[in-house]
């Protein structure tokens, strides 16, 4: 049976905030996986928004459901970072569970009902860019943050607070230090850091980003 590893804070802080400190020119930051719950981080996004129930019911390990928000143009569901927010005693467990799931019952690896339904779902989502990799002055791939001060500032990063993001297509535009809103599929997986350690949780195949208003 494989041992599950946990996550190393410490070392994904640093990370971020070699990240946060250059400038936006120079190009991508030779960056493993990396994340972290926020201080700062957005509770949501208030124009334009409904205000709707998710239908199945919290199980009593899970934490209290948020309410789910839809954008009224597309109807396409606004997913805050709150929504994406593991039970606090259960991030570890559940992130190592991506990566070593012979080492968890099914019990231990199921993710709260409202965070596995959004799997697969496309949505909107406000946040941060970090980018990973470029092909010229556009960014293919990028760590979705949410809160850009918190995360060159703030305490050790946990793996539930950021999305892996790859661009369709040629890219997208860098904005630097700007709030974005990016649509795509969201999935749950697992990420590590290249070394085992577990990193993240959330990926999205993102189809398009302009900045938020």
């Amino acid at each position: 049976m494989v041992e599950p590893v946990k996550h190393a804070p410490g070392v994904f802080c640093c990370l971020i905030l070699a990240a946060c400190g250059g400038e936006g020119e120079q190009g991508p930051q030779d960056l493993p996986f990396a994340g972290g719950r926020l201080d700062g981080a957005l509770d949501g996004i208030s124009a334009g928004v409904e205000g709707e129930g998710f239908s199945p019911a919290a199980t009593q390990a899970e934490s209290s459901k948020p309410k789910q928000r839809v954008d009224k143009e597309t109807g396409l569901p606004l997913v805050t970072w709150n929504d994406l927010r593991l039970p606090d005693e259960r991030v570890d467990d559940l992130v190592d569970a991506l990566l070593y799931p012979e080492s968890y019952s099914e019990e231990e690896k199921a993710f709260p009902t409202y965070i596995a339904e959004l799997d697969g779902q496309e949505v909107i989502i406000e946040g941060f860019m970090i980018p990973l990799e470029w092909e010229g002055e556009r960014v293919l791939n990028f760590m979705l943050v949410g809160d850009m001060l918190a995360c060159c500032f703030g305490g050790a990063p946990e793996p539930d607070a950021w999305i892996d993001v790859k661009m369709n297509g040629e890219g997208a535009e860098y904005f630097v230090q700007l709030p974005i809103l990016v649509r795509g599929i969201i999935h749950i997986e697992g990420l590590d850091d290249g070394t085992g350690y577990a990193a993240g949780c959330y990926t999205m195949q993102a189809t398009s980003i302009e900045l938020s208003e």
